[in-house]
């Protein structure tokens, strides 16, 4: 009886444990768009039908999930801002990625980081420029704006590598464990 009761205990607190990160995801999650408030975002609520017609979009398998992490990775670094999440929509239509994880990833691009970021991205994008001799540009704001995109690219594609290395590293594993039927039938 002492064995059963411990395992009962374990699988209890096994269980809070387990609720207690769903809990905290759904609400980092929370404003992000889904299926069921796709009609309240300002652009996307035009295609909402489409996008609830597309089950690859809400799909989180590794392609579409590594797909997203990659372009929404790259997305968040251009210097788009305000308008990520409607190219970040558009791509995600495009190469079948799931659409909550490349918005999720935008989100590292706001209001408070993105004069740090579009500043870093600058930089590096014009050791690149020098570092490979890629063509220059003269004029001041596309010579910034061309900057900006090599190394928001650059930068994103390495941001990318290392969140999607994480998701491989830490979720895919937990996501494909067996299942003990023998210890779920006692219970």
């Amino acid at each position: 009886m002492k064995l059963a009761d411990n395992e009962n205990r374990h699988d209890t607190e096994h269980r809070a444990r387990l609720h207690s990160r769903i809990r905290m995801a759904k609400q980092i999650l929370r404003p992000l768009p889904r299926r069921a408030n796709l009609h309240r975002w300002p652009i996307i609520k035009w295609f909402a039908k489409a996008a609830r017609q597309r089950p690859y979009l809400w799909r989180f398998g590794v392609r579409e999930v590594s797909a997203a992490i990659y372009l929404g990775s790259i997305i968040a670094f251009l210097p788009i801002i305000g308008f990520q999440f409607i190219v970040g929509f558009f791509v995600a239509l495009a190469v079948r990625a799931n659409l909550l994880v490349i918005m999720s990833v935008q989100l590292i691009t706001n209001l408070f980081t993105a004069a740090f970021i579009y500043a870093f991205t600058g930089w590096v994008g014009s050791a690149l420029v020098d570092l490979w001799r890629l063509a220059s540009i003269d004029t001041g704001f596309i010579k910034h704006a061309y900057h900006l995109t090599i190394g928001g690219v650059v930068v994103g594609l390495i941001f990318g590598l290392t969140l999607d290395l994480l998701f491989r590293l830490i979720v895919v594993p937990k996501r494909n464990r067996k299942v003990d039927v023998k210890r779920m039938l006692k219970s």
